[in-house]
């Protein structure tokens, strides 16, 4: 299996995407998707369109650049490619919210009384903006949870916890820089 196939299979499987659902978010039609995935060759022979991969870079959410790295290699182009790390955007707020509070968890450690902290002192205006909104999803997670669920409740509450105070420690930081 060529290396586009196997990123593509890999962020589908990641996501729960099935082939229907990429077609639906991407906009490609059935059978360009499916000679992709069908494609049990080791090379492809001709590059994917510019527009496929960003298409399906859009509805893998991923960046289009690790897709090309992928297409490239699997064309027989040797690549030597930096290590992408997502931004904000480009990651699920299910994965985000897992890494939040493995870094949460990992900081309880401290004998800190008050929420872990994140650093979000280096983030993008774009990003502020999905981690805002990604507290506010959390919190009425937690409010629909707090009956059935209450461990989950905390834990999500928790996390809102510690996103807002690192969007205040952010914002403070911004102020003095500032001023």
């Amino acid at each position: 299996m060529h290396a586009f196939r196997r990123l593509i299979q890999q962020r589908m499987d990641e996501r729960g995407y099935r082939p229907a659902d990429v077609v639906r978010l991407s906009g490609l039609s059935r059978q360009t998707l499916h000679s992709i995935l069908s494609d049990s060759r080791d090379t492809i022979r001709e590059m994917p369109s510019r527009k496929t991969v960003l298409v399906l870079a859009e509805a893998l959410r991923m960046p289009a650049d690790q897709l090309l790295i992928a297409a490239a290699e699997a064309y027989g182009v040797p690549v030597t490619a930096p290590v992408l790390v997502p931004t904000v955007t480009d990651v699920s707020d299910s994965e985000l919210a897992r890494e939040l509070l493995r870094r949460a968890a990992a900081r309880e450690g401290d004998d800190d009384p008050g929420p872990a902290t994140l650093d979000l002192s280096d983030i993008d205006g774009e990003s502020v903006l999905a981690v805002v909104d990604l507290r506010r999803r959390l919190l009425a997670e937690a409010a629909a949870e707090a009956q059935d669920r209450p461990g989950l409740a905390k834990t999500l509450e928790h996390l809102a916890l510690v996103i807002a105070a690192a969007l205040d420690q952010a914002a403070n930081a911004t102020d003095q820089g500032g001023r």
